[in-house]
């Protein structure tokens, strides 16, 4: 894709990938579904700023460990809010591998990067990979091979997750291509001197989109 007026360069990430032409549109839009997660805009919503092209969609900001539907990802709530914090927010960026044991291989490590809608896995969990044929570590969310709806919902949930500084559970359906029924994503906000600056997401493919 070729740079033109209505695009800009995103700085490259850790690994040195190519700088990514980041199309205007697709960030507009993943900031008005920012702006709609943030006021509180149910599952309907959000589908519809997404042209109802990410099926199955359930949002929870802030669930309770009860709610959510796997050992990892319970876990790894439970060593998020164990983190030490300052104004709210936990000012830790590595991860203790061996106190998510039970969530390795489902968790990703997210980066904020300089530039709006520069999303980067750090880490991009070895169970997601296998599920989903691919490994994104040191690429771009806008480097997911999948829709364009796709990739707006995962930025306008990193970007309403940064700003609010608070936990946010989502499921969607997978595609076809995916052997799974839904993907059940917990994001959980890291900061530096009061910023977030990196997310720990546990990633987990689930063969139903209800689990309980």
């Amino acid at each position: 894709m070729t740079a033109s007026s209505g695009e800009r360069r995103v700085r490259s990430g850790a690994g040195g990938s190519p700088a990514l032409p980041l199309d205007m549109g697709a960030l507009g839009a993943a900031e008005r579904l920012c702006g709609l997660l943030l006021a509180g805009g149910d599952e309907g919503e959000v589908a519809a700023a997404l042209n109802d092209e990410v099926q199955g969609l359930q949002l929870s900001w802030d669930p309770e460990s009860r709610d959510l539907p796997t050992t990892a990802m319970r876990a790894a709530q439970a060593y998020w809010q164990s983190l030490p914090r300052s104004g709210g927010l936990p000012e830790v960026l590595q991860v203790e591998p061996e106190r998510l044991r039970a969530a390795l291989g489902y968790i990703m490590l997210v980066d904020v990067g300089e530039e709006t809608g520069d999303f980067r896995y750090a880490l991009y969990g070895s169970k997601i990979a296998a599920v989903s044929g691919f490994d994104l570590t040191g690429r771009s969310i806008w480097d997911i091979p999948t829709l364009s709806a796709v990739q707006v919902f995962f930025a306008g949930c990193y970007l309403a997750v940064g700003r609010a500084r608070r936990p946010l559970y989502s499921v969607h359906e997978a595609p076809p291509s995916i052997t799974v029924s839904a993907w059940h994503r917990l994001i959980l906000p890291l900061g530096r001197a009061g910023e977030v600056r990196r997310f720990l997401v546990c990633n987990q493919p689930l063969k139903s989109l209800h689990p309980h």
